[in-house]
């Protein structure tokens, strides 16, 4: 009887020790998960928060505002994520976001210089043929035909307005002929618009956007730092329909810099 009782004793001591064992174990977890884990998730939820700040000041037409709250969200995104890759994407999305609301503010030339460097990257970074590469591409080549429209309407001599509307065309037509069957319909209508305002008096408005690049608020998707990017469903390419485009009447010779549409 006293030996049991004894063997009673003893397992009660066992699980007090390892009970205070847990008990001093849990701030050492919970530390790790601050210093780890949770930082990420705090700087994730941070980057949302002042994406979706930007995206009110773009409804309100502020354009200023939205640009900072873009640069504050470009900044909160986690550079120690455990997916370096799907921190560049969120980055990247939120950069042509800036850039789009950079453009609302009239400045062509600052818009043209800083988004020919960011499809250089992009395409470098994430592919010529990614999604965010496209969007880049159908906004850069928005950007052309409003220059275009400008020089158009201060009556800038035609190979001066005539080299901004090769530019889109050629961009639009990179798209036509590679896009995926989710957007390539409106790319190729938009490159139609580029090639037919060549010979009109008055050119329309700049094309419609495709994907997430074109017109509005571009949607950017924060991946969690334990998944992969997403990626957007293939298709089949529909058969090769599009428009070409028109002889020049001037004669002038295409330089090389615009044989890519940068």
């Amino acid at each position: 009887m006293n030996l049991h009782i004894g063997f009673k004793k003893l397992d009660t001591k066992s699980v007090k020790k390892w009970l205070i064992l847990l008990w001093l174990l849990v701030p050492v977890a919970l530390l790790s998960y601050h210093f780890g884990p949770g930082q990420r998730e705090l700087a994730w939820r941070e980057a949302a928060a002042f994406r979706t700040e930007a995206e009110e000041h773009e409804k309100k037409q502020h354009w200023e505002q939205a640009i900072a709250a873009y640069g504050q969200a470009l900044s909160a995104v986690p550079t120690f994520s455990d997916n370096a890759s799907a921190a560049t994407l969120a980055r990247d999305q939120l950069r042509l976001a800036q850039l789009r609301a950079s453009f609302q503010l009239g400045k062509l030339d600052d818009t043209l210089t800083d988004t020919r460097q960011f499809v250089e990257h992009v395409e470098a970074t994430h592919g010529a043929e990614s999604q965010l590469a496209y969007d880049a591409r159908d906004f850069l080549g928005r950007v052309h035909y409003q220059a275009m429209i400008a020089l158009r309407l201060e009556s800038a001599e035609k190979q001066v307005w005539m080299k901004h509307w090769e530019l889109s065309r050629q961009n639009f037509r990179f798209l036509a002929e590679h896009s995926l069957a989710n957007r390539n319909n409106l790319d190729r209508k938009n490159l139609e618009v580029v090639i037919k305002s060549a010979n009109l008096p008055t050119p329309p408005p700049p094309p419609a956007g495709g994907g997430g690049g074109g017109g509005g608020a571009v949607t950017v998707t924060f991946t969690p730092p334990t998944q992969a990017p997403p990626t957007t469903g293939a298709g089949v390419a529909p058969p090769d329909n599009r428009p070409r485009a028109p002889t020049l009447n001037n004669g002038e010779v295409t330089p090389p810099e615009f044989e890519r549409g940068s």
